[in-house]
């Protein structure tokens, strides 16, 4: 008789969600062309039946069948420490168990703390943005990172977060992933005038809110050439509380104005894909409105030192202005004035997003089987 050997075990891959919804455009769509290869078997790990839903949601649309969502509980710790800490140190065993795990935020670096024992630790940076923080000191506690561009391998190895070895460049995921699944961007006003995406930062220090954004509200609530989306990041309107939201919130009474302060359709692009001119201030949203050169107005206080900073390498790709009189008068200008701005618009996009030929889902996942002796 002869004997037959078992086929080997599929490798588990786990992608882990715990810095909310925001990440999910981010991270899922990998998890669809993961699970084409019979070889690995794909989890989801999330916090609570709305994550877990809104997950689904996404594999559905890509076609996805095989990847299994799992809500964890938070164990007895959570009484005392934070709960997304609590989240990742209660299922220590779990992850432990893994063939890899996949992150797109770095509060979870804090397990190469707790355990020497974790599995090839991969991490999928959220956004494209120049901002410092996407060049997070945590970042040299993965062992891998799948980045968008060249500009951001680069500047993480400048900063001996990343090595050649350990940085790949596979194309931004999330503008890829939302085309494929809604090819029609969708139409939020019943008119034909210029539509501007207002998309302040939460970032106190960074942010154009405090000093211009109610300001700009009341400005575009009197005027009739153009409608104005409001999508702040949805952390922004965390911060400021009832009172702040249900003020922003009166501007919806204005035909021209939309306010939306924390939807899914504030972090799934709806709103960068309408736009016909960007107005904002660091939010690396602005890459995912430059499909192509399109008009960009920022915000910011005078006695910002932007210039030559890479920080602010966005800044180039259109007019920055200091007060709302010349932000308006920039957004009246906007179309006239790209000229001036595209090929810088086109060359930082390519440096920051990759080219625009790629399919970054299948890079992203060609990757990480390569990552795990897979190719």
């Amino acid at each position: 008789m002869v004997e037959t050997s078992k086929p080997p075990r599929p490798k588990i891959i786990g992608l882990l969600l715990v810095g909310g919804i925001h990440h999910i455009l981010h991270l899922i769509p990998v998890a669809a062309e993961l699970e084409k290869d019979a070889r690995v078997s794909v989890v989801i790990f999330v916090r609570d039946q709305a994550e877990q839903e809104a997950c689904q949601t996404v594999l559905t649309a890509l076609g996805a069948t095989r990847t299994k969502i799992k809500v964890l509980k938070i164990g007895p710790i959570g009484t005392r420490i934070s709960p997304k800490l609590a989240f990742l140190l209660s299922h220590l065993k779990i992850w432990r168990r893994l063939d890899a795990l996949i992150v797109v935020e770095r509060t979870s670096t804090v397990l190469r703390f707790f355990s020497n024992r974790l599995p090839p630790f991969i991490h999928i940076p959220h956004g494209a943005g120049d901002r410092a923080k996407s060049y997070d000191p945590r970042i040299k506690h993965f062992d891998h990172v799948l980045v968008a561009g060249q500009k951001d391998k680069r500047r993480m190895m400048d900063l001996g977060l990343v090595s050649d070895e350990t940085c790949h460049v596979t194309g931004y995921i999330k503008p890829f992933a939302v085309k494929h699944m809604h090819p029609n961007p969708p139409q939020i006003f019943e008119n034909n005038l210029p539509t501007v995406l207002y998309n302040p930062h939460f970032a106190p220090d960074l942010s154009s809110w405090e000093p211009f954004g109610r300001e700009l509200l009341e400005t575009f609530s009197k005027r009739t050439d153009m409608n104005v989306i409001f999508a702040p990041h949805i952390r922004l309107f965390q911060k400021e509380g009832i009172q702040g939201r249900e003020i922003t919130k009166d501007f919806s009474k204005f035909e021209n104005i939309h306010v939306d302060l924390g939807s899914e359709r504030s972090t799934d692009m709806s709103y960068t894909r309408a736009a016909d001119i960007y107005l904002g201030d660091v939010s690396s949203q602005v890459y995912e409105f430059l499909s192509e050169p399109k008009p960009c107005v920022f915000l910011s206080p005078p006695e910002t030192q932007w210039v030559g900073n890479p920080d602010y390498a966005h800044w180039t790709y259109g007019p920055v202005c200091h007060s709302v009189s010349d932000a308006m008068t920039a957004l009246v200008d906007a179309e006239a004035s790209l000229p001036r701005y595209a090929k810088t618009q086109s060359d930082g996009c390519l440096a920051a997003t990759g080219n625009p030929e790629w399919d970054p889902i299948s890079r992203a996942a060609a990757r990480i089987t390569s990552i795990l002796g897979l190719q």
